[in-house]
């Protein structure tokens, strides 16, 4: 039986992977369009993973929510744009060296509004690799209007709006210079653009950094999904067995050896702590 040498630092750290595996990782990766770009706004992006340590460890990343005339939306990681396209370089030229791919951000979810269809949304992410869709009906929180509170964003005065949505209560400072109700991931619904926005316990920050109009794709990527309900995703979640998903991408019939920075062997690899938006 042939062996397969794992070298990790972190548990589930970047990893040298076999060509067989990285075409698992990223077959059928081509993109279609499905709206135009009008508008790009860019949110600074802080996050917290384990919420068990104090004070809070925070990842950063840059979000872009990609606004269509027609009200089809796209709100993704700037980062995993990057890395999807030096991907999909490689792969064109048969170059599967992979040690110089754009480092990985906070957000690996992508979440569209108004698609497939008006009204309907569409969240795609990954647990252990595997790719997985979620659509659903799209849902608007309940708002409460904070009326005597200002605040100045990227130039634009803002006003404060509450809600309780999705197991987190948020905060929004939003424009109404600006007549869009969007706002990072779910959060729309107010009678202008989020600038800013945050969960009560500072777990998820998202602050405007840049807006700007484009003319560019709304693009989404082509690949085998399985499509699963928000409560069997989180089930995935917490059951998924990251040894069994690199021995997966190792190959079939082959021995999986781990081993940590020091060459110590591992007999199991724990699995990264999590902490999701939606609860």
């Amino acid at each position: 039986m042939r062996q397969i040498l794992f070298s990790i630092v972190l548990a589930l750290a970047p990893i040298a992977l076999t060509a067989q595996s990285i075409s698992m990782m990223v077959q059928a990766r081509d993109t279609l369009t499905i709206a135009e770009t009008q508008y790009r706004i860019t949110y600074h992006t802080r996050t917290v993973r384990d919420t068990t340590a104090t004070p809070y460890v925070y990842h950063d990343d840059e979000m872009r929510l990609d606004i269509s005339q027609n009200g089809v939306s796209k709100f993704y990681s700037q980062s995993v744009e990057l890395r999807e396209a030096f991907v999909r370089k490689k792969l064109a030229a048969n170059d599967y060296d992979l040690s110089g791919m754009p480092q990985a951000g906070s957000i690996s979810w992508q979440f569209f509004r108004n698609y497939p269809n008006q009204g309907k949304s569409l969240l795609t992410d990954a647990v252990g690799g595997q790719e997985y869709q979620i659509e659903e009906n799209q849902d608007t929180p309940e708002w409460t209007l904070q009326p005597d509170s200002t605040r100045e964003i990227m130039g634009y005065q803002c006003q404060l709006a509450t809600t309780s949505f999705k197991g987190r209560e948020w905060n929004a400072w939003y424009t109404d210079d600006i007549p869009l109700d969007f706002g990072p991931w779910k959060l729309c619904g107010l009678p202008g653009l989020i600038l800013s926005a945050y969960d009560s316990e500072r777990q998820f920050i998202f602050e405007g950094i840049g807006l700007e109009q484009v003319n560019a794709p709304v693009t989404f990527v082509k690949t085998t999904r399985e499509k699963v309900s928000m409560k069997d995703f989180r089930k995935l979640e917490a059951n998924w067995d990251p040894m069994e998903r690199l021995k997966q991408f190792s190959g079939t019939g082959a021995q999986v050896v781990i081993m940590d920075g020091s060459g110590n062997k591992l007999d199991r690899i724990s699995k990264p702590k999590t902490n999701n938006i939606e609860r």
